[in-house]
Parts: structure tokens; C-alpha cells; sequence
């Protein structure tokens, strides 16, 4: 049986800094690259957010297209593809400056978001930089109406720093649309960047009272990923990788495997809308691994389904 998906948010390009004159130009965003990753684990899939028709929107449009991935029709926007410029501080670490402004992934109201969402689709995707303060009055209407379908939402917090000037006004946009999740991610890292200064096991605690009978992914990086539920914890190491080239696009590769593998086993929700152990159990199993391959490669390169299951056999 097909399952359909849809996502929203972010497609842009890094423009990562070569040095001091050349950069590189590449295809990223956290939502596009859960799109990316749903197909690849042959999910139908639908990217509801507009595409610039600027030649990076060009582009994007022409790998979605590639990749089997399901764009609206009169969906481009005459605004900039979002850019974010990435360079090396002082220390050797990657940094960002995120270039967000009129950009065209942002280009839409709450009436046509609605109007976009395909029937008989079981999940709605989105999290990141779509959840910040001018997003709030689109997101809103639309979760609502995804509700009234019984339509499962899933969030990926995916915080980041100077997203916005005001930073208050970002962990408030991003908190007030937790509860309209039905299964959210969130890192050790996105709950300090929330202000939740407790014990990362205990702060995703915090995030689970919001949902009504949700399930919490946390994740932390080389120490493995925890399922909450209101009855269940489950905690999983990662997989170690055969050999490890970048985290590029792990959490999203981790995140996107977990819910398909999770959709493929809905016989096993009960009448209450909660899901047994070993469902959840399988599908946190499936998104480290897949996080795992991604690993192995450079930039985010998500596995397809047939490809994870070979790895969980092997190893």
C-alpha cells in the first residue's frame, strides 16, 4: 500500500567558503532534505513550499524533479532561494549566517498552504527555519486543519542561532506550535538554544507534556537517540560507522527513516492511537542505521529502504 507524505519548509543552498574569494554551491535545507530522504524510502512525497524561479529555484525545481519528488503546480515564487553562507571560525568549526529575508521557501499564506495539502496523504512534515515568528499565523490554520483530517503531524525543533533578531520571539514561535505535533525531534542542542538548561533526558520530558499522547525523539549526537512516549522510553547507541566522513544531514537522514519505517508499520497502532514497542522499537532501530550510512558519506546522502535493511542484517 502507497504511503503519501508532504513537507514543508526550507530548500536552499550552503555556499560553503573555499577561501577568502571562491565558495561551492549545495543543494541543502532540513525539510528538502527529509523530501529527499522520504523518497528514497519510497514514500510518495509532496514539497509544498515554493521554489524560486531565480536559477538556484531552477535547480532545486530540476532535482525534486530527479529525486521523485512531487511539486504543486503554479508554485514558484519570484522572491531569492534562501542562502546560507558557511565558513570556518577562529576555532575550526563550521558557522553559518543564514540569509532568510523576503525569500521565496517563505512566499505563502495559510489559504494557499491548505489548498496545497494533497488528500489522502498520513503525515505532514516541517520543523526548522520554518518555525519562526512570521511563520506562526500560516502554520496555525494549517495544523489545525490537519487535525480535523486526523492527519500525523511530525516537527523537527532543529533550532538555530540568528535565525532572528529576537530571540524570545523565535523559542516562542517554536513552542507554540509543539503541541500540534503528534511525534517531534529535538537535540540536546535545540533544547539549550530553547532555554531548557535541565538535563537533556529531562528537558525532552518537558517537550512530551505539550503533545497529546505524542512521541519525543531525542537525539545526541555519538551517544544515540531516546523514544519518549507517555509509557515508554527507549533508549538506542548509535551504529558504529565503518568509517565516518560527515554528520551532514544526519539528523534529518535519522529523523525521515524513523517516520517511514514507523508509517509501513501502522497496522501496529492500537484503537488508542498509541504504538506498540516494537514498532517503535524497529523504526528507532531503522533511523540510527540509516543516520549511520549517511555518515559514511560525504554531505547528506540519505540510504534507500532496501539499503538500510541490508545494513541491519549485516551488522
Amino acid at each position: 500500500m502507497s504511503i503519501t507524505t508532504a513537507v514543508f519548509g526550507e530548500a536552499l543552498f550552503d555556499l560553503i567558503a573555499l577561501n577568502d574569494e571562491q565558495l561551492s554551491a549545495h543543494i541543502g535545507g532540513s525539510p528538502f532534505n527529509v523530501a529527499r530522504s522520504f523518497a528514497k524510502q519510497e514514500l510518495e512525497t509532496y514539497y509544498l513550499s515554493p521554489l524560486a524561479t531565480d536559477r538556484y529555484g531552477d535547480r532545486l525545481y530540476d532535482y525534486a524533479v530527479a529525486e521523485g519528488i512531487q511539486l504543486p503546480a503554479d508554485n514558484r515564487s519570484f522572491l531569492p532561494t534562501s542562502l546560507a553562507l558557511v565558513y570556518t571560525d577562529a576555532e575550526g568549526q563550521p558557522d553559518y549566517r543564514l540569509y532568510r529575508q523576503s525569500i521565496a521557501d517563505l512566499d505563502i499564506d495559510a489559504q494557499r498552504l491548505i489548498e496545497l495539502i494533497p488528500e489522502g496523504i498520513e503525515l505532514f512534515h516541517t520543523g526548522s527555519l520554518a518555525l519562526v515568528p512570521s511563520m506562526v499565523d500560516v502554520l496555525v490554520p494549517c495544523f489545525t486543519e490537519l487535525k480535523r483530517r486526523n492527519i500525523l503531524i511530525s516537527l523537527d525543533i532543529n533550532m538555530r542561532k540568528g535565525v532572528e533578531r529576537d530571540n524570545e520571539k523565535y523559542i516562542a514561535a517554536v513552542l507554540s506550535l509543539v503541541p500540534f505535533a503528534d511525534i517531534v525531534k529535538v537535540s540536546d542542542e535545540d533544547l539549550l538554544l530553547l532555554g531548557i538548561d535541565a538535563a537533556p533526558l529531562e528537558g525532552a520530558q518537558q517537550i512530551l507534556t505539550q503533545l497529546d499522547n505524542g512521541i519525543v525523539l531525542l537525539t545526541e549526537g555519538a551517544n544515540g537517540a531516546t523514544l519518549l512516549t507517555s509509557t515508554q522510553s527507549i533508549a538506542r547507541p548509535v551504529y558504529t560507522p565503518t568509517v565516518f566522513t560527515d554528520a551532514v544531514g544526519a539528523g534529518d537522514t535519522f529523523f525521515s527513516a524513523f517516520l517511514a519505517q514507523l508509517l509501513r508499520g501502522q497496522q501496529e497502532v492500537a484503537d488508542d492511537n498509541s504504538w506498540s514497542e516494537e514498532a517503535l522499537t524497529q523504526a528507532l532501530h531503522f533511523g540510527l542505521m540509516a543516520a549511520t550510512l549517511n555518515v559514511e558519506q560525504q554531505g547528506c546522502q540519505p540510504p534507500s529502504q532496501e539499503e538500510v535493511l541490508d545494513a541491519l542484517k549485516a551488522r
